[in-house]
């Protein structure tokens, strides 16, 4: 299994490249916009001579779904999220005009994602975990195989999600990172939807939002 990162758009948001070893592959919170983007997207795909089979978000973010539509146009591969993003994703057009940026709005999803859900790439385990509180239909994808989690904007490198958007709830994410993150162990690698890597040991020990956790 391979993950690549591309940095997108003007909120620097990371778009993932998820490749297992068969070569199917799914894109994680497709953010490109423009030409150059799209460009670099299809030169990583074609580098891992991957064949996209699905798109999958963790939230409906204006940030995270910028390229939905062009995904699906050009690979003709289904979207998935989760059901209570649903209200999130029917607004991101009206972000994407109040924030100035060109907006093609995508399909809805093929089918919803659920709480512990358990999918497939390839060989490789992939677990939804339902975090909401950023958003309130954000969820986060976990590897037990390979110890690793991309968790969208619940978690970051010394901070955590924005909860003071619309639909967002405080509370509700340090629930989420209470109940659903930090049991995953210190050892998992996080995969933010901006800014690097860390993993939750780091976090416990560093990340001034966790020590009441």
């Amino acid at each position: 299994m391979r993950l690549r990162r591309l940095v997108v758009n003007p909120y620097q948001e990371n778009t993932y490249l998820l490749c297992a070893s068969n070569g199917d592959a799914w894109v994680i919170d497709p953010g490109m916009h423009t030409t150059q983007e799209y460009r670099a997207f299809e030169q990583i795909l074609a580098e891992e001579g991957a064949r996209l089979t699905g798109i999958y978000l963790t939230h409906a973010h204006i940030d995270h779904v910028l390229g939905v539509a062009w995904v699906v146009q050009k690979y003709k591969v289904p979207l998935f999220y989760h059901a209570a993003e649903e209200v999130v994703y029917d607004h991101a057009a009206e972000y994407a005009t109040l924030m100035g940026l060109n907006y093609v709005s995508g399909p809805r999803a093929d089918a919803y994602l659920a709480e512990g859900q358990e999918l497939t790439l390839g060989d490789i385990r992939v677990k939804v975990l339902f975090v909401p509180g950023h958003s309130p239909g954000h969820v986060a994808f976990y590897l037990p195989d390979l110890g690793w989690l991309l968790s969208g904007d619940v978690l970051f490198r010394g901070s955590i999600g924005n909860y003071e958007l619309p639909l967002a709830s405080y509370d509700t994410l340090m629930q989420s990172l209470r109940e659903k993150v930090l049991p995953l162990g210190d050892a998992v690698q996080v995969w933010p939807g901006h800014c690097e890597s860390t993993t939750i040991g780091i976090e416990k020990r560093s990340n001034p939002f966790l020590y009441a956790l």
